[in-house]
Order: C-alpha cells, then sequence, then structure tokens
C-alpha cells in the first residue's frame, strides 16, 4: 500500500472523528437540558430517556477512546486504524449521531 494513500485515509478517518465530536457537544447541551428540565420538574418524555441513554453511551465510547489515547504517546497514529478494524468486527466506537 502506498504510503500517501495511508496518510489520506488517516487524515480522512481523524476529519470523521473531528466531526462527530462536534456533533456529539450539540448532543450534550441537550442532554444537558432535559437533564435540567428532569431536575425542575421530575418529568421528562420517553423520547427525552431515549436521547439521554444514548448520550450516556456515546459519552462512555469518547472517554474509552481518548484518555487511553491521550495518555500513551504517539497513539493517535492507531486511533484511525483501530476505529477500522472495530467496526469490521462489527463494533462502533464512533459517536451515534441522532
Amino acid at each position: 500500500m502506498d504510503v500517501t494513500i495511508i496518510i489520506q485515509h488517516i487524515e480522512a478517518s481523524a476529519h470523521h472523528l473531528l466531526i462527530s465530536v462536534h456533533k456529539e457537544e450539540a448532543n450534550t447541551k441537550e442532554a444537558a437540558a432535559i437533564i435540567k428540565k428532569y431536575m425542575a420538574g421530575g418529568k421528562i418524555t420517553d423520547d427525552e430517556d431515549k436521547v439521554l441513554k444514548i448520550q450516556l453511551s456515546d459519552t462512555l465510547k469518547i472517554v474509552g477512546i481518548v484518555v487511553p489515547f491521550v495518555l500513551i504517546p504517539g497513539a493517535s497514529i492507531i486511533m484511525p486504524i483501530l476505529i477500522k478494524v472495530a467496526s469490521k468486527h462489527n463494533i462502533n466506537l464512533l459517536p451515534s449521531v441522532i
């Protein structure tokens, strides 16, 4: 495999990850608003409950991926490869899109 192709693949994977993290920020803000609503009134809709469950799952995925890679030097190069390998085994490490 050509080095240029590998670099392009890593750049594309990193770009996809950054877009997902940006979307995750918006979803986290939505979840925070739902939690505030619950704390104020004690009731949320089934749809809001579903959003909170998905958001919790996504947050745990991000923490599980990002924390080890921040602590291990040079691991950011491995991240796109790990995401690709996991997806081949039907394991989604990237946050969901609501």
